[in-house]
């Protein structure tokens, strides 16, 4: 019977070693359950951690190059979801929404799909949204400020008639 020996080039060992770095490097860092909390489908026991609301600048690209602002945020301790109401306060884990305000409107409106936040249509220069995180009953939680300007650049141009 003959017997194959395998040769592997001396490029593999050291792209190997690269592969098994990343693999680590992956594995230990953080899980979603570390920046979001707990999957919401299973009732916590004991005391909840408070919640937190996370919320990132507007991404660059479409700020820049359409003046669309699109903000992302994440919800720590608590699930975004469209519940309502005084018995919407007990449930386990913990369930509300965002309330979003725009360069201090007078109004908010209320936001619980859990998606980045949206907004077409700014007139260029400075904008800022406060995001404020609301348990079930519009109590607020949480809250976070974002600033940023959009460029004169990117108004949107009228048609010529």
């Amino acid at each position: 019977m003959a017997r194959l020996k395998c040769k592997t080039p001396k490029n593999a060992d050291l792209l190997a070693l690269a592969a098994i770095v990343l693999y680590t490097t992956t594995a230990f860092a953080q899980s979603t359950k570390d920046a979001c909390g707990p999957a919401a489908v299973i009732p916590l026991t004991g005391e909840e951690p408070p919640a937190k609301i996370v919320v990132d600048p507007p991404l660059a690209e479409p700020l820049a190059s359409r003046g669309v602002a699109i903000i992302q945020y994440c919800a720590q301790n608590l699930h975004v979801v469209p519940v309502f109401g005084p018995n919407a306060l007990s449930v386990s884990p913990r369930v509300g929404h965002i309330h979003v305000r725009l360069d201090d409107a007078p109004w908010v409106w209320a936001d619980a799909s859990g998606q980045p936040i949206i907004l077409m249509g700014l007139t260029p220069g400075p904008h800022k949204v406060l995001v404020e995180l609301e348990n079930a009953n519009h109590q607020p939680l949480d809250k976070s400020l974002v600033t940023f300007v959009v460029p004169e650049k990117s108004a949107v141009k009228k048609p010529a008639k």
